[in-house]
């Protein structure tokens, strides 16, 4: 029987290192890959589906015509109770007043003339004031309303400034225990800042037309305030006061217990100084000031509706979305740069933050 003797193989030579093993295969890495492809193939899918059904829902609205602005395409509706065919709506006011916030309420008295089971309103105001044309607007579109709907206000924590001024535009106002309402005033903030100028060396150059050279940059963030400045810009917060306090004063007709002078001095007040000043009719929550209102407008076993304002899926995906949508938001306003003016002048309540 023969033996085969095993291959040889050649030894290396002495004192070499011994060859570097096998790198294991990167199977890790692969998966990796195919995790990544995985993730982008369904972003990607996420994508286009929003895409289809963002188009499906177009199409559908050219169809049936229903892509046009209405104000049930704007507003939308939260059933709080419900009840029968007679409706009361709630229609919020909240936080700092301005364009968009009229915007908001215009849409608001729209859907609601345009629904008749709609019997009343209340108003329901959680605000400081803001802006002057702003509140002024809000206060127009509120007595419209009321001239076909029962309408009453119920103030949450906070109506001061413009926040009562709008309220003016009600039959009855409510307060909450622990509301402060009141802040019958005007007010305009700037900042000035030619010492910081001076600092850094800029020097501002402002050309003023001959016949308006004293009072066309009065207020300016840019120059030294002259007590003529004041004084002029007073004269016009003044002239705003008046308009105020005359609305006041009309609304309030016969339920004021002190002259309205002794009362819009621009300070705030609990709900039962506002109460014993007449400057509201009673306190109560907003459960007992549904069933008042339901009363009172001859309404048996209404269905309690809460308007908001309606966004469409675009915008909700928006980054400007005002609901969020990834935005960060900072509060910082531009006009406090710039020269006073009518936009600059505010019914608004600066005590709290």
């Amino acid at each position: 029987m023969t033996v085969t003797p095993p291959p040889s193989f050649p030894l290396p030579p002495s004192g070499a290192p011994p060859p570097p093993p096998t790198p294991p295969r990167r199977r890790g890495l692969k998966i990796y890959a195919i995790l990544v492809t995985l993730l982008f193939a369904g972003s990607l899918l996420v994508i286009l589906s929003l895409l289809v059904l963002v188009g499906i829902g177009f199409l559908g609205s050219v169809m049936s015509g229903s892509n046009r602005d209405t104000p049930a395409s704007r507003v939308g509706t939260e059933t709080l109770v419900a009840g029968g065919s007679d409706k009361i709506a709630i229609l919020p006011i909240s936080g700092i007043i301005n364009e968009t916030t009229y915007e908001y309420v215009r849409n608001y008295c729209d859907y609601i003339q345009s629904d008749n089971s709609i019997k009343a309103v209340i108003v329901e105001v959680n605000s400081p004031g803001g802006g002057v044309t702003a509140s002024d607007e809000i206060y127009h579109e509120l007595r419209e309303l009321k001239n076909s709907r029962k309408l009453v206000v119920s103030m949450r924590s906070l109506a001061a400034s413009g926040g009562y001024y709008v309220s003016m535009a009600a039959d009855k106002l409510y307060a909450e225990p622990t509301t402060i309402t009141g802040s019958i005033g005007v007010i305009s903030e700037a900042f000035q800042v030619t010492d910081l100028m001076k600092k850094i060396g800029v020097k501002p150059e402002v050309i003023k037309s001959s016949n308006a050279s004293e009072f066309k940059d009065a207020g300016s963030p840019f120059k030294e305030w002259t007590e003529e400045d004041r004084d002029y810009i007073r004269g016009l917060l003044n002239n705003m006061h008046d308009k105020f306090a005359g609305i006041v004063a009309a609304s309030r007709k016969g339920k004021l217990t002190k002259p309205i002078k002794e009362i819009a001095v621009g300070k705030v007040w609990t709900a039962d100084d506002a109460k014993s000043l007449g400057l509201i009719d009673d306190i109560a929550y907003l459960d007992q000031i549904c069933a008042n209102t339901a009363r009172d407008a001859g309404i048996f076993n209404p269905t309690i509706i809460r308007l908001k304002n309606r966004v469409g899926l675009l915008e909700a995906l928006s980054a400007n979305n005002a609901l969020g949508g990834g935005k960060v938001e900072v509060n910082l306003n531009p006009r406090q740069f710039e020269g006073t003016g009518t936009d600059a002048m505010e019914f608004r309540f600066t005590g709290t933050r």
